[in-house]
């Protein structure tokens, strides 16, 4: 499925940066979805995913976004928050290349 490919996007996202690896640790996955929301504008559709990380260190979530068009699925934005992050209303941008 659409958010299934994202969830992986991600998930390869995740595990190629530094910043993430070194706070939560390696072999991190993308986990359960917690909420997701789709929309279509013009020709593109959007796909935002809320999702635990699994496998880390500390308790983490992962928030995804994704457009897909005439060339395929893209991910254009992926945040990262621990417990703490989350109650005080912050996250990490994770890079994307």
């Amino acid at each position: 499925s659409r958010a299934d490919k994202l969830l992986r996007l991600a998930q390869e996202a995740l595990r190629s940066d530094p910043i993430v690896t070194m706070e939560l640790g390696p072999g991190i996955e993308a986990g359960n979805v917690y909420a997701s929301s789709k929309g279509t504008v013009g020709n593109v559709d959007q796909l935002v995913l809320q999702f635990q990380i699994n496998g880390g260190n500390a308790w983490a979530q992962g928030i995804t976004y994704g457009v897909e068009d005439e060339n395929g699925l893209r991910l254009v934005a992926l945040e990262v928050a621990n417990m703490d992050a989350v109650l005080n209303n912050q996250s990490f941008q994770v890079p994307l290349t």
